[in-house]
């Protein structure tokens, strides 16, 4: 544990700190006065978790003299990158998010990659499946090479035949063609279609004149996906072209990308403290590149304006846009009048506010892969940094109960030793029996905690005092309840499948005879897990080039073991 007397032999100089466990860094923070920055963190762990597991934790503290503010900062990122301590919010957002990156090569290509790379980058997204999804759309509509280095073939691969490629390595399309669908690829990432939308139509008029009727039809393909895009979103014609907004709304925070006047991406934060708004920041673009504009409802330090100026050239600005603010404030997304909801808590349930609600839910596939998941509601937002998911270990068959009690009893001894935030009440997916399971852990364990049940259909809250609420008459606790119960569900689904198809995929097409790696390759793009496989048309599968009788072999495989 870290101690006073460590604290105070620290020097009231501007610089870093680096607090150590007994081998690695738990916390790097830079500072105005180390000593009283310190001191703040001491006196903060009797009613801060996380200050109270640093401190705890700590055994070495270092020290790094700087000449200013800045140096301080700018030093503080780049140990916070080298050595990724766990308690660092802008560790946390300095990976990078995923990027799509149009490469420089003769025939370029498409890679989906995190932080700066060489060639043209659209982006950032926030999900891997979502910049995947663009990457295939783009595959699809522009054809552009799917290989990566490109070879040099007599015979064009699948993908070719599946619409996918347009087959360069082969020939089988030439440069000036190849360059014109990059640039409408390119368009349509941008959203600025106006550039290439003419040379389509000339394209298209070249194409009818030399009869060449099958690339006036990929040239029409073309134009209508980009027309499209120029018809624009459900938001759209928004004042500004291109920006990234951080919007602060008490402890949440918005990241909202504008692209060609329309809102393209956001992602909505529940901080620790309102301060950490600023290391979000500083650990997006980190690895992110700086957009045009860069635009906030809260003012930026000096320091950190200076060191995204150094980054790039980028301008910045407050919000003050109203109608624009009236859009970001809509797609907040998920808040609700914690001032209403307090009075409903009070007056529908008798409880005092509950500020922190933990969801739980079981799930398997089929009798296998049993799993449990703990999804955190925390003041009016679902804070997805502190879900968890748990593979239960001590029952071999399905029983729901069994398995609830697993998973609750595992995070009762997590919020027993004070590695998770003790929440203020507990919601459990099911009836009066899953009811009575946690309530059984609670008191065991002498968990602070409420208890409450809700079950699909009937829509009843139960409580452990016995009341039960029709939530369907109360619209706020529906809105709040409802919402923790759904994703508590679909977080377990969604790992219980998650551990299925790897296990599909890993395994089952190892065994089968005649798939390649090339069918693996269609076989994987095409269908999410073997079910889809299974139940396809076999005149899908015959356009596809897989055999229907690939089908059968999956089956009996299946039923064999």
């Amino acid at each position: 544990m870290l101690r006073l007397e460590d604290i105070l032999s620290a020097p009231e100089k501007t610089g870093v700190y680096i607090i150590k466990n007994s081998s690695k860094v738990i916390y790097i923070g830079k500072a105005k006065n180390i000593r009283e920055r310190l001191l703040q963190h001491y006196r903060q762990k009797e009613t801060d978790a996380k200050e109270r597991a640093i401190i705890s934790e700590a055994r070495h503290l270092e020290w790094i003299i700087t000449r200013n503010e800045f140096e301080a900062l700018t030093l503080e990122i780049d140990l916070i990158q080298l050595h990724k301590p766990k308690y660092n919010v802008l560790y946390k957002y300095g990976g990078g998010y995923p990027l799509l990156l149009i490469t420089q090569d003769a025939y370029p290509t498409l890679k989906v990659v995190r932080g700066h790379s060489e060639g043209m980058v659209f982006g950032p997204f926030f999900s891997t499946g979502k910049a995947k999804k663009v990457k295939r759309l783009l595959h699809r509509l522009f054809r552009l090479r799917t290989c990566d280095p490109m070879p040099q073939r007599k015979e064009p691969c699948m993908d070719y035949h599946l619409g996918l490629c347009s087959a360069p390595c082969c020939g089988y399309i030439s440069r000036e063609e190849y360059e014109l669908s990059v640039r409408s690829a390119i368009s349509l990432l941008s959203g600025d279609v106006s550039s290439v939308l003419p040379e389509l139509y000339r394209a298209i008029d070249r194409y009818s004149q030399e009869l060449k009727f099958e690339k006036c039809a990929q040239i029409r393909d073309l134009i209508v996906a980009l027309e499209n895009l120029a018809k624009g979103q459900k938001v759209s014609n928004i004042p500004i072209h291109s920006a990234d907004i951080f919007y602060s709304m008490g402890r949440l925070l918005g990241i909202f990308l504008i692209r060609s006047s329309k809102l393209v991406d956001k992602e909505v934060i529940l901080l620790e403290d309102e301060q950490q708004k600023e290391e979000v920041i500083l650990g997006f673009y980190y690895s992110n590149p700086l957009p045009q504009h860069l635009i906030t409802n809260f003012d930026l330090p000096d320091e950190v304006l200076k060191w995204l100026s150094q980054r790039g050239r980028v301008s910045f600005d407050t919000l003050k846009d109203r109608e624009l603010e009236n859009i970001i404030k809509e797609n907040m997304g998920g808040h609700v009048d914690l001032a209403l909801l307090e009075r409903e808590f009070k007056e529908k349930l008798g409880v005092k506010p509950l500020h922190i609600i933990e969801g739980f839910d079981v799930s398997h596939f089929y009798g296998e892969h049993l799993v449990g998941s703990c999804v955190v509601w925390e003041r009016g937002y679902m804070n997805k940094k502190r879900y968890r998911r748990y593979k239960i270990k001590s029952v071999k068959k399905v029983d729901d109960y069994a398995s609830l009690r697993e998973v609750l009893e595992r995070r009762a001894k997590r919020l027993k030793s004070g590695e998770e935030v003790m929440p203020d009440a507990w919601l459990i997916d099911g009836g009066y029996g899953q009811l009575r399971v946690a309530i059984e852990v609670k008191r065991r364990m002498s968990l602070p905690v409420l208890v409450f049940a809700l079950a699909k259909q009937e829509e009843i809250l139960l409580c452990e005092d016995g009341k039960e609420i029709p939530l369907k008459e109360h619209a706020i606790l529906y809105r709040v309840f409802g919402l923790i119960r759904d994703e508590a569900h679909r977080f377990a689904l969604s790992y219980s499948r998650r551990l299925k198809i790897r296990e599909d995929t890993t395994h089952v097409l190892d065994y089968i005879k005649g798939v390649g790696e090339v069918k693996k390759r269609i076989i994987y793009r095409n269908f999410e897990n073997l079910y889809e496989l299974l139940v396809a048309d076999d005149e899908r599968l015959k356009r596809l080039g897989i055999s229907p009788q690939i089908k059968q072999e999956v089956r009996r495989y299946l039923e064999g073991n």
